[in-house]
């Protein structure tokens, strides 16, 4: 009879790595938003978006964080809603600290 101490998701991953992986990629994201917002007319300059969506891809498709479940089938879907929130939100983004 095999006994575990913590529970292993569909990808062998456990619950503890799963979460740290979690944090780290939201970190990551979060960073990257900050950085390309605080460039002027960002929201106006389809260039600065386009990169900004090309750099999200990146992060998410990185051999780091493809083991998440269900990233890389909806990556397309992940980075339009962080877009999405980013421009909802880019004041609390901006000047929170």
């Amino acid at each position: 009879m095999l006994i575990e101490d913590e529970p292993i998701s569909d990808y062998g991953m456990s619950e503890e790595d799963r979460i740290s992986r979690l944090v780290d990629l939201t970190q990551k994201v979060f960073l990257a938003v900050e950085r390309e917002l605080k460039l002027t007319g960002f929201w106006e300059s389809i260039p600065a978006r386009n990169k900004l969506r090309a750099e999200l891809q990146r992060v998410l498709l990185s051999q780091e964080f493809l083991s998440l479940s269900g990233v890389f089938d909806n990556r397309k879907r992940i980075i339009s809603r962080i877009m999405e929130i980013a421009e909802k939100n880019n004041d609390i983004i901006l000047y929170a600290e």
